[in-house]
């Protein structure tokens, strides 16, 4: 049995929980071949549905958030002063 739900709130659905390439690119700044690493080394996991790529949008926000540490991390000399 199919649930009647609008074209409106699945949109809404897909925006509120998934992100396209450029998108997740944009979020996280950084460059197309970075964010494609990441997804290569299964740090960030990609939707494949029909020929569309998605990522989940939260998995994009903890990576952010994480993202400074990770830079301090791997990348001291750019924090020396």
């Amino acid at each position: 049995m199919k649930a009647n739900i609008s074209k409106e709130a699945k949109l809404q659905f897909l925006d509120d929980y998934f992100v396209s390439t450029k998108e997740a690119v944009d979020m996280l700044q950084i460059s197309k071949q970075s964010f494609y690493s990441l997804v290569n080394r299964n740090k960030i996991q990609r939707v494949n549905k029909s020929g569309v790529v998605l990522y989940f949008k939260d998995e994009i926000k903890e990576r952010l958030n994480s993202q400074e540490d990770l830079r301090y991390k791997y990348r001291p000399f750019d924090y020396r002063k």
